[in-house]
């Protein structure tokens, strides 16, 4: 029987990233439960993670390595949902100075560096897809781990990878970093391309298992709702306004053709699956930078109320993973 290429992709969000960490870190709990292998991780359950913004941080916590096993993952899946617990608040730190980005970066590379230091991306124990897009070459970057290990022009520190796929326009600045082999790019978050990065990952799987026949892509949403707007935002001409309401059309309406294209692709594959999961924002402050107490603890809570709606996907998952 032919190998199951596993493969999870976690969209960009912000805080909303809180929504499917809360999810994988109950699906990280269930497995264990179930195989009995208590110190699994999901790494050991995917060959690929992809991410965009959040997400990418997210694939990057899920793939640190032991400090002295380089095989085995650093952290839980519950330590990963923790980082927006700890460093949520002061990764957005307001920028005292005047311009177009809401934040100063200082707060979010201190809790990067924290948390990954000087590890290397061609360290993270395996496959990635990370999105970014270079403002120099004015093209996409994906940051790929296995493309990593032999050509230093593709290996970055993850500290870096992470504030890269992170600096969304209008909140936190480009992200100015050096590969290993010394070359600057100025890099931009990757939502402006890949928002849902799905499709990416997919591709990118195909590529590094050219032989693989049978793929299961774990798709994860951050909770985009499907908006209807009110003739009083559409007749504000403002330029705040409409930037706004470009933002959120251009997120969703990536989302939902990467989804469409993913339903096509995997329609009538004999041994394939793909799963599209996707929190509903009813009731919810929709803002990627709301990090208020208040909104961090209402985004946890929804995150469990995600697990328990969707919990014979969960099983589903579960036993088709395991």
């Amino acid at each position: 029987m032919s190998k199951v290429i596993r493969i999870l992709s976690i969209d960009g969000g912000g805080i909303r990233g809180i929504l499917p960490a809360t999810f994988l870190s109950a699906l990280e709990e269930k497995l264990q439960e179930v195989s009995g292998k208590s110190d699994f991780r999901l790494a050991n359950y995917f060959d690929l993670i992809a991410g965009t913004s959040t997400g990418g941080l997210l694939t990057c916590l899920y793939l640190i390595p032991e400090d002295n096993n380089a095989l085995v993952p650093k952290y839980t899946a519950r330590q990963a949902l923790e980082f927006y617990f700890g460093y949520g608040d002061s990764a957005f730190t307001p920028n005292t100075e005047t311009g177009f980005h809401k934040y100063s970066p200082a707060g979010l590379e201190a809790g990067l560096n924290s948390f990954f230091g000087s590890l290397k991306l061609s360290q993270l124990i395996k496959p990635t897809c990370i999105t970014a897009y270079d403002m120099l070459q004015c093209e996409p970057y994906l940051f790929f781990s296995h493309v990593a290990i032999s050509d230093p022009r593709a290996n970055f520190y993850v500290k870096d990878v992470a504030r890269a796929t992170s600096a969304l326009p209008g909140i936190f600045p480009p992200a100015t970093v050096s590969s290993l082999s010394g070359r600057k790019r100025t890099f931009i978050d990757g939502s402006i391309f890949a928002y849902n990065p799905s499709l990416q990952a997919y591709i990118r799987a195909k590529s590094i298992f050219p032989n693989a026949e049978k793929f299961m892509l774990l798709s994860l949403g951050t909770g985009l709702p499907a908006t209807s707007y009110t003739p009083e935002q559409l007749e504000d001409t403002s330029e705040k306004n409409w930037a706004r309401l470009l933002a959120d059309i251009s997120f969703s309406a990536h989302s939902d053709m990467v989804h469409f294209q993913l339903e096509e692709i995997f329609k009538g594959k004999t041994g394939s699956e793909y799963i599209r999961l996707q929190p509903s924002l009813l009731g919810l402050n929709k803002e990627m930078d709301n990090v208020s107490h208040e909104n961090v603890h209402a985004l946890y809570k929804a995150g469990l109320e995600f697990v328990s709606t969707n919990e014979k996907a969960m099983t589903e998952l579960v036993n088709s993973i395991t």
